[in-house]
């Protein structure tokens, strides 16, 4: 946390044993293999921040079992409940995506992930918002598009993003295992891949329990995946309401004004 505090971001060597990143390489291959590069979603800025040659997708605990081995590690999660809960009443996995830049591919342009919820980016005086995980599930090299940070650019204004030197930009160089924590104000990027190999990595977003989720986990998963994870697992993947009273927010997600939670208990 200290090192979060002061760059904005921080790499765990080898968090992850190679039983669980062998897991994690097998279930996720059938969807390598499968899904076409580069945004299907018609729009040219989304086609422009996913990048032409990158292979993206999401709907991770319903494709992979070691997925949720990574979602709750402590170390991994107990830095995202210190860095967000001071801003709210509990955390929410916001969205899971893998992320495969091919070979060829550019470096995407620098960004602030705090920028998915734009009218509070916007405001100077915001919280952290969220925190990425980034797991290398291949090795992340200068040459293969290791995912770009500039460190403390978490505590510069926003009206100074214009401004921003792109020579203080580090590249998180990392083995496979390893995981960078960045948070939700660093300004980052994907890198630049200039090998004849893909880089693969997985993203884990952690947010503020009262935003709406980037990703729509209750309709990417079935309920009977849902009804197979273990519950702190749905929790955090949001198959439940959120009781913000306390901090002067609403309940939120609900069904018929309960608690969805109970209807994928066994």
């Amino acid at each position: 946390m200290q090192h979060i505090d002061l760059a904005g971001a921080v790499i765990i060597d080898r968090l992850f044993a190679g039983s669980v990143l062998d897991a994690l390489s097998r279930d996720l291959a059938p969807y390598l293999r499968s899904k076409p590069a580069g945004s299907q979603t018609g729009n040219e800025s989304q086609q422009s921040f996913h990048g032409p040659r990158t292979t993206r997708f999401g709907g991770l605990a319903g494709k992979s079992a070691a997925f949720v081995d990574v979602l709750l590690n402590p170390l991994v999660l107990g830095a995202a409940e210190q860095l967000l809960l001071p801003a709210c009443g509990a955390i929410q996995c916001a969205g899971t995506q893998v992320m495969a830049i091919g070979p060829g591919e550019p470096a995407q342009y620098l960004h602030r992930d705090q920028g998915a919820w734009q009218t509070l980016v916007e405001a100077d005086f915001a919280p952290e918002l969220a925190m990425s995980a980034m797991v290398a599930i291949t090795d992340f090299t200068a040459a293969n598009g290791a995912t770009r940070v500039s460190p403390g650019t978490h505590k510069m204004a926003r009206t100074d993003f214009a401004a921003f030197d792109e020579g203080l930009v580090k590249q998180a160089e990392m083995e496979a295992g390893s995981v960078l924590l960045y948070t939700s104000k660093v300004v980052h990027s994907g890198g630049a891949n200039q090998t004849n190999a893909t880089r693969v990595g997985m993203h884990i977003f952690f947010a503020l329990g009262w935003l709406r989720s980037e990703e729509a986990h209750q309709i990417a998963l079935s309920k009977d995946d849902a009804i197979r994870l273990p519950e702190r697992a749905r929790s955090l993947l949001g198959f439940g309401a959120y009781d913000g009273d306390q901090y002067g927010g609403g309940r939120l997600w609900t069904v018929d004004y309960d608690d969805p939670a109970a209807l994928y208990r066994v």
